[in-house]
């Protein structure tokens, strides 16, 4: 192999600013790959080994190779922090079958949890972002009165988002079963919720930070965590999705007191707003498969 340069071997077809390169040899042929492929190449697949990889890389549109390595578990070349363009959104993985076989009356198959890059978008393609002024996305009120359940959020907002969601992702966006707070007490801890059919959820204090912290859960975290009660990988993994990128904060779904619910802080810190607060959007999960 004289007089051969490593720069003249065919690349690998994915775009990457690395340049560091393996030489492979098979029989009386050369070629390159790049090493951090090679890297990715060597992780073995499936959900325990992908849960703890962050990558980060754009995966381009939905497609159904895609769809196929999810359904058959191995997940193959799809890492936290990876994320599909779709219709002018970009969705992040956030959980590699998070939600498995979890549900009262029924079991997830293979799944990945998505959430999209910072904000959400309603049906009309308005980001869910606040302006400080007039975004009342949880309540137009400083009130939990009827739990999550009774909210604006939950109401109004969540079945827009629904509907982008359904245009983005088809049947590939998943039925699941998720824990709705229906009703507070006289302190304001809510102590009614019951399963409910959903296509999306809004994340709890857990999914984000790993333990519950401002949520009222005198009568018990059930009302407020429900089956989520794991930190989503994304999370774990890059600590810069926790404060939203020093964009926004968003709301959480665990209630504080008779006016206040939980909210993941741009800045970092651990905080909680007026049902009504208008510097805090939303970010939204759902499940593909």
């Amino acid at each position: 192999m004289a007089d051969v340069r490593i720069q003249d071997f065919n690349e690998n077809w994915k775009p990457d600013t690395n340049n560091d390169f393996l030489m492979t040899f098979n029989g009386g042929s050369e070629s390159k790959t790049r090493l951090r492929d090679a890297f990715y190449g060597l992780v073995p697949d499936g959900m325990q080994t992908h849960n703890n990889i962050f990558r980060g890389q754009n995966l381009g549109a939905l497609n159904a190779t895609h769809i196929a390595n999810i359904q058959n578990g191995t997940f193959h070349d799809m890492f936290i922090g990876d994320y599909f363009q779709i219709n002018g959104s970009n969705y992040v993985i956030a959980g590699i079958n998070t939600k498995h076989i979890h549900g009262d009356n029924m079991q997830l198959g293979n799944h990945l949890l998505l959430m999209p890059d910072r904000f959400s978008k309603s049906e009309d393609g308005t980001v869910l972002r606040s302006n400080g002024k007039d975004t009342h996305y949880m309540n137009d009120t400083d009130t939990t009165a009827g739990g999550f359940a009774g909210t604006k959020l939950y109401k109004t907002i969540m079945p827009s988002i629904q509907k982008k969601l359904e245009a983005d992702f088809g049947n590939h966006l998943l039925n699941f079963r998720e824990v709705v707070s229906t009703h507070v007490d006289d302190s304001g801890a809510p102590d009614q919720a019951e399963w409910r059919d959903a296509k999306l959820g809004i994340p709890n204090e857990v999914m984000i930070y790993g333990t519950t912290l401002n949520g009222n859960n005198k009568n018990g975290s059930w009302y407020n965590i429900g089956d989520d009660d794991t930190q989503l990988p994304l999370f774990r993994l890059d600590p810069d999705e926790i404060t939203n990128h020093r964009d926004w904060a968003f709301w959480l779904r665990d209630i504080r007191s008779a006016s206040e619910f939980a909210r993941a802080d741009n800045y970092g810190d651990v905080t909680w707003s007026g049902a009504s607060g208008a510097w805090t959007g939303v970010r939204a999960f759902f499940l593909i498969g």
